[in-house]
């Protein structure tokens, strides 16, 4: 049967893994969005803003970016569903590096 318990364990942590990684995508760019509306009439923004941005930057890659669609297709918080597409992609390319990983340096007993 296609659907084991070993194939349900690895979909429910790719989504677990996803749902991290949303809701820290979150969080990063409200407290990013905060520090630069703070310093919006400085000339240069504080490292801790460029740190911000630059981990938004990160946590947004491999973004399915807005360029793609027109907003129309997400109006008000719908736009989350593109988010957790790029969340899903993050959370698989994040468990298939882990499972690489563990291949390479754990040693069969």
């Amino acid at each position: 049967m296609f659907f084991n318990g070993a194939f349900m364990k690895r979909v429910l942590l790719i989504l677990a893994i996803a749902v991290v990684h949303l809701v820290f995508t979150k969080v990063i760019s409200i407290i990013a969005l905060s520090v630069v509306t703070a310093h919006v009439h400085e000339s240069q923004l504080p490292f801790i803003g460029r740190s911000l941005m630059v981990m938004s930057k990160v946590l947004y890659f491999p973004v399915i970016t807005f360029a793609w669609y027109p907003r129309q297709f997400f109006p008000g918080n719908f736009v989350i569903i593109p988010l957790f597409i790029n969340s899903l992609l993050s959370a698989f390319v994040i468990y298939v590096l882990f499972v690489l990983v563990k291949r390479i340096f754990v040693q069969p007993e």
